[in-house]
């Protein structure tokens, strides 16, 4: 019993309810940095200056990188929720691990809260340094830190991409390979915040639109990030 309240004060970790239907919903808690259709396996990212980078750059996986599709980058604020949930129902289908350098996101995080405090129209917060672009631009940790993806696939196939932070106590995983889970549900946390991004692969015959902007809070397994017909 003292753990379970110990736990519930500690650890932020909401009952959520995911909407049924053919849409996806947020892998995490947070701020969306940006929302990018790509090609051909490469992705225009503000912190390249918008010059296209291969799709792998984030994902770090050797095979079965999503040549058409679009990514969600969510930044996990430090005081938020840190559970994150499965974007669709399906299976575990992957899971991959890059040791790279933890690189800090204080920066960041910094600006995104000073931009809460002080409103006003984006071209403002351009000129006062806290464009979202601006920010991003300068967030080195979206392509060089350690990071762990998890492949679902279900109705679509999706990578849900957790990057770590310098501050990062642990990513933890609470799925394994070959696992049927359900759309919105527990699928693990990171212990201190951080950034997590979400692939989603359109394949041929299938239409998607994402009803989520840069800037728009998100809530793991709750908020429709993206709906699909075929």
């Amino acid at each position: 019993m003292a753990t379970d309240q110990a736990y519930s004060v500690l650890v932020k970790d909401p009952e959520r309810t995911a909407p049924g239907g053919n849409v996806v919903v947020a892998p995490a808690d947070g701020i969306v940095l940006y929302v990018r259709r790509f090609s051909n396996g490469r992705v225009p990212l503000v912190i390249k200056r918008n010059t296209p980078v291969p799709v792998e750059a984030i994902h770090r996986m050797e095979n079965g990188s999503p040549s058409e599709g679009v990514i969600i980058g969510i930044f996990m604020m430090t005081y938020g929720v840190h559970v994150n949930r499965a974007p669709i129902g399906g299976k575990v289908a992957g899971r991959v691990w890059y040791n790279g350098p933890d690189v800090e996101m204080t920066r960041l995080e910094k600006g995104l809260i000073l931009r809460s405090i002080i409103p006003g129209p984006e071209k403002l917060l351009g000129i006062l340094g806290l464009g979202l672009s601006d920010l991003v631009a300068e967030s080195d940790h979206i392509l060089s830190s350690a990071r762990e993806t998890l492949v679902f696939e279900g109705d679509l196939r999706c990578l849900v991409v957790r990057i770590a932070d310098y501050f990062v106590g642990e990513i933890l995983t609470w799925v394994s390979l070959g696992e049927l889970v359900g759309k919105g549900q527990r699928i693990g946390m990171i212990t201190w915040g951080s950034q997590t991004d979400l692939i989603i692969e359109i394949p041929s015959g299938v239409s998607l639109e994402t009803p989520v902007a840069e800037g728009d809070h998100v809530r793991a397994g709750e908020t429709v990030v993206a709906k699909y017909a075929r």
